[in-house]
C-alpha cells in the first residue's frame, strides 16, 4: 500500500472507528456548551422570571397584613384652661390591619392563569434553545472531525503528487518522457498545495465556531460511532413536531396567557369585595395618661361604573392580542410542519449521499491502483495517473462530508420534532 493510499485509509478509520477514552465525545461537548452558552443562561434567566411572576400572581388570593406605628415628644400647653396646665407628652400609636381578598371579579384567578401559561411557555422557549444548541454543537464538532480528517488526506495527496513528481524529474531526466507530464505533475502539486491552504482555513473557521459554542479549543474529538435515534418515518416526524415541538408548545401556552389576560380585562367591570379588620391603639395623645384602642371588622366593596372608556379599551387589547397569538400559533404550526418535512427530506437524503459517496469513494480507490499499475508499466501516461489521484481524493472526502452532514441532519431533526 502507498503512502497516499494509507493515509486516506487510516483517516476514513479515525472518522468511523471508536475513539480513545482521552477524546472528548460529542455528549462531553454538548455538557459543556449547556454550561457555557450565554443564550441558555439568559432563557434559564427568564424562565425563574416568570416563576417569580407566578408566585406574585398567586400571592393575590392571600391576605395583606399591615403593621403602622409612631411615636414623638410634644408639649401642650392649655394656657389653665378649665385648669389645665403645661404637659410634656410622648404619643404613640399602632394599628395592624388586615384585608382579604374575597371576590375580585375573577381578576385575580386570571392573573394567575396567564402567569403559568407565560412560565409555560418561557419553559417551552428554554427547551427550544437546548435542542438548537445541541444541534449546533453537533454540527461544529462534526465540522472540526470532516476539515481534520480532510486536511490529513489533501497532505497526503501531497506527499503522493510529491512522489510522482520526482518520478516524472527522473524520467524526463533520462529522456524516458517528455516535459509536459513533468509540467503537469508540478501543476497537480501547487494546485494541491493551494487546497491544502484552503482546508487549513476551514479548519481554523471550523475550530472557532466550536470554541465560541463550547468555551474550549477542540484538542481531541471522538468519533460520532452512531446517528441519534430519529422518526422511523414521515408521519411519525410530522406528528412528533406537532405535539413536541417547543416553538409550538411555547405559541400555544402564549395564547393560553392571552385569553387570561382577556379575562383579566373583563373583570374590570365587575365589582370586588374584601374583608377588612383593623384594631389600633393610641397613648399619651392629648393629656397624660391617656389611652384609647378600638378594633373593627368589616366588608370594602368598590365598583367602578364609569372609567371613560378605558376598560372597554383594554379589553379590545386583549382581545385583539388573543388573536394575534391564535395567528402565531398557526404560524408556528405551519412553520414546524414544514420544517419537519424539510428535516425528514435533508435526513433522507443525507443517507442517501453517504451509501453513494461510499461505493463512489470504493470504485475511485480501485480505479487509482489499476492506473498506477499501468503507468508503472508504461501502459498510460502519468497525466491519468494523476486524474486518478484527484478523483480518488475527491471522493473520499465527499464520503467524509456526506457521513458529517447525515449526522448533522439526524441531529438538526430531532431539534425539530423536540426530542
Amino acid at each position: 500500500m502507498s503512502m497516499g493510499r494509507a493515509a486516506v485509509f487510516a483517516a476514513l478509520l479515525a472518522l468511523l472507528a471508536p475513539g480513545r477514552g482521552s477524546a472528548t465525545t460529542l455528549d462531553e461537548a454538548v455538557a459543556l456548551a449547556l454550561n457555557h452558552d450565554p443564550g441558555l443562561r439568559r432563557a434559564e434567566a427568564e424562565q425563574a422570571i416568570a416563576q417569580a411572576r407566578v408566585k406574585e400572581a398567586e400571592a393575590g388570593r392571600l391576605p395583606t397584613v399591615a403593621i403602622e406605628g409612631s411615636a414623638a415628644s410634644a408639649r401642650t400647653d392649655f394656657g389653665h384652661f378649665f385648669g389645665f396646665g403645661r404637659y410634656d407628652l410622648t404619643p404613640r400609636s399602632a394599628a395592624v390591619s388586615i384585608t382579604q381578598p374575597l371576590f375580585a371579579g375573577g381578576a385575580i384567578t386570571a392573573a394567575i392563569d396567564q402567569a403559568r401559561a407565560e412560565d409555560a411557555a418561557s419553559r417551552s422557549e428554554q427547551g427550544a434553545t437546548r435542542l438548537n444548541l445541541v444541534a449546533d454543537v453537533a454540527e461544529a464538532f462534526v465540522a472540526v472531525r470532516v476539515t481534520e480528517q480532510a486536511l490529513d488526506l489533501r497532505r497526503a495527496q501531497i506527499a503522493e503528487l510529491t512522489l510522482v513528481r520526482d518520478q516524472a524529474q527522473r524520467r524526463f531526466d533520462d529522456g524516458a518522457s517528455p516535459r509536459t507530464d513533468l509540467d503537469q505533475a508540478e501543476a497537480r502539486l501547487a494546485g494541491a498545495q493551494a487546497d491544502l491552504a484552503a482546508a487549513q482555513g476551514a479548519l481554523a473557521r471550523a475550530r472557532a465556531r466550536y470554541h465560541s459554542l463550547v468555551g474550549e479549543d477542540p484538542a481531541a474529538l471522538e468519533p460520532v460511532a452512531a446517528l441519534p435515534p430519529t422518526p422511523g418515518s414521515l408521519e411519525e416526524a410530522t406528528s412528533r413536531a406537532e405535539a413536541a415541538n417547543p416553538q409550538v408548545a411555547a405559541a400555544r401556552s402564549r395564547l393560553g396567557a392571552a385569553g387570561a389576560s382577556v379575562r383579566q380585562a373583563e373583570a374590570e367591570r365587575l365589582p370586588t369585595l374584601g374583608l377588612v379588620a383593623q384594631a389600633s391603639t393610641v397613648s399619651d395623645q392629648f393629656l397624660p395618661g391617656y389611652r384609647a384602642d378600638g378594633a373593627s371588622v368589616g366588608v370594602q366593596g368598590r365598583w367602578t361604573l364609569f372609567s371613560g372608556g378605558a376598560a372597554s379599551a383594554r379589553i379590545a387589547k386583549a382581545r385583539a392580542a388573543e388573536r394575534a397569538a391564535g395567528a402565531a400559533l398557526d404560524q408556528a404550526r405551519a412553520a414546524t410542519q414544514e420544517a419537519a418535512i424539510d428535516g425528514w427530506q435533508a435526513l433522507q437524503t443525507a443517507s442517501a449521499v453517504t451509501r453513494a459517496s461510499a461505493a463512489q469513494a470504493k470504485a475511485a480507490e480501485a480505479a487509482l491502483y489499476s492506473v498506477r499499475q499501468e503507468v508503472r508499466v508504461g501502459a498510460k501516461p502519468t497525466l491519468d495517473l494523476l486524474n486518478a489521484e484527484r478523483e480518488a481524493l475527491a471522493a473520499h472526502i465527499g464520503e467524509l462530508e456526506a457521513h458529517g452532514a447525515e449526522i448533522v441532519a439526524a441531529y438538526r431533526l430531532n431539534a425539530i420534532v423536540g426530542r
